[in-house]
């Protein structure tokens, strides 16, 4: 494949992979198509790298970044007020980047575009330039806001709800308008997908959730019935909400049936919550931890209370790979191959009597929940493998290189 260049768009700069869908962009998408053909990026984002990362990128192809302050991208945001496109995608539209993609694609064999914040450069693209396209949705925003928006704060819930509704026309919109798609998870597509009639020319590749092979060398440690733990940056408004109710609504009764059990809460952005559940007791937060997986490895079990999301958190792949059963609140039995009291228990009302009943079954079953972990860690590292993402994308690209 000779002479083949891709152009790979982007709203987030992709190194170093700190955070989930940097991985996926970085390990999966990027590697991946480094080994087909010559690379160019084109970054819109208000992140600002440091020289060091971009020198690194720089290693896979041509950078062409514009950083802007969120300031500009909030004014963006509100042409989405006078039009039908969502906030989102007005947000990261600017005029001299549109013209630089459009000239960038006509020099291209193939384009990658991540996300649909990025579609209103793809909305006038002649036939040849949509055919070269895979725009990946990477999740369905819309799922998102129009199943979760009553978790977000009350003054937002509208404005999430109304969102919501204009991603979903959105996302449909790209469907009519262009051929390759790719996305995360079965649920997401079908989201999507529901409603319009099968068309045999378009093509939706679902590539999959991946996270990080952790090379720990731990030394031997025994289980602490009393520690159960959860990792993850509490800036990430899904984390926050999702702590805060379980400290709010469900805590105190797990804490009167097992007086003695501490909950380890990791990651940064902790300052906020921490002071809110000052008071409350056998609550640690840690803030971000160098190494938090020896206390980790050595709790009880690790517990998920997020409830936002339609899919699998990088965070809860993560930790089942280390062979530590995880206790979550999602409706994970949509994804196929996660199995209640399988590979992972699933609190599926996230009651507080559930979660009592959960905790207790896990201290009083230890045999069992070694089974649970050893499923659970050969289930992830057979499916969710940077590997096993990256040749997905791969044979999209060859594909559309053909």
């Amino acid at each position: 494949m000779e002479n083949k260049k891709i152009i790979i768009f982007l709203h987030k700069f992709p190194y170093p992979p700190k955070d989930s869908t940097k991985l996926r962009i970085f390990e999966g998408v990027i590697k991946a198509l480094k080994e087909l053909s010559e690379l160019e990026f084109l970054i819109v984002t208000w992140e600002n790298p440091s020289k060091e990362d971009i020198n690194y990128l720089e290693q896979f192809g041509k950078i062409n970044l514009f950083t802007y302050s969120k300031l500009r991208f909030v004014l963006n945001a509100l042409r989405a007020l006078f039009n039908f496109r969502p906030f989102q995608t007005e947000m990261f539209y600017f005029k001299k980047i549109d013209e630089l993609f459009k000239n960038l694609l006509q020099s291209v064999s193939a384009g990658y575009v991540h996300t649909i914040r990025l579609g209103k450069y793809l909305e006038n693209l002649s036939e040849k330039e949509r055919n070269k396209v895979l725009l990946d949705f990477n999740d369905s925003i819309a799922y998102h806001y129009l199943n979760f928006w009553k978790y977000y704060p009350l003054f937002l819930r509208s404005i999430f709800l109304l969102e919501g509704l204009k991603i979903k026309f959105y996302e449909k919109k790209m469907l009519k308008l262009l051929n390759n798609f790719s996305i995360v998870t079965k649920i997401d597509k079908d989201f999507i997908l529901k409603d319009l009639s099968p068309d045999d020319s378009k093509k939706f590749y679902i590539t999959g959730a991946n996270f990080r092979p952790l090379d720990l060398k731990l030394s031997n440690f025994s289980i602490d019935k009393n520690i159960i733990t959860f990792m993850g940056n509490l800036l990430y408004y899904p984390n926050y909400e999702g702590v805060n109710y379980f400290l709010k609504n469900l805590w105190s009764e797990i804490n009167k049936n097992f007086p003695d059990l501490k909950f380890y809460i990791i990651g940064q952005g902790e300052k906020k919550i921490k002071n809110k559940f000052k008071n409350l007791k056998n609550v640690i937060f840690t803030g971000f931890l160098e190494n938090p997986y020896e206390i980790i490895q050595k709790s009880l079990c690790f517990v998920s209370p997020v409830r936002i999301g339609a899919g699998i958190q990088g965070k809860v792949i993560e930790v089942m790979s280390l062979g530590k059963l995880v206790i979550v609140c999602m409706n994970l039995e949509n994804i196929e191959g996660f199995l209640n009291y399988e590979n992972i228990l699933i609190c599926k009302n996230n009651t507080k009597e559930e979660w009592v009943n959960l905790i207790k079954w896990t201290r009083e079953h230890q045999d069992e929940v070694k089974i649970i972990e050893e499923k659970s860690k050969k289930f992830v590292l057979e499916n969710f493998s940077s590997e096993k993402v990256k040749q997905v994308y791969k044979t999209i690209f060859e594909n559309l290189l053909k």
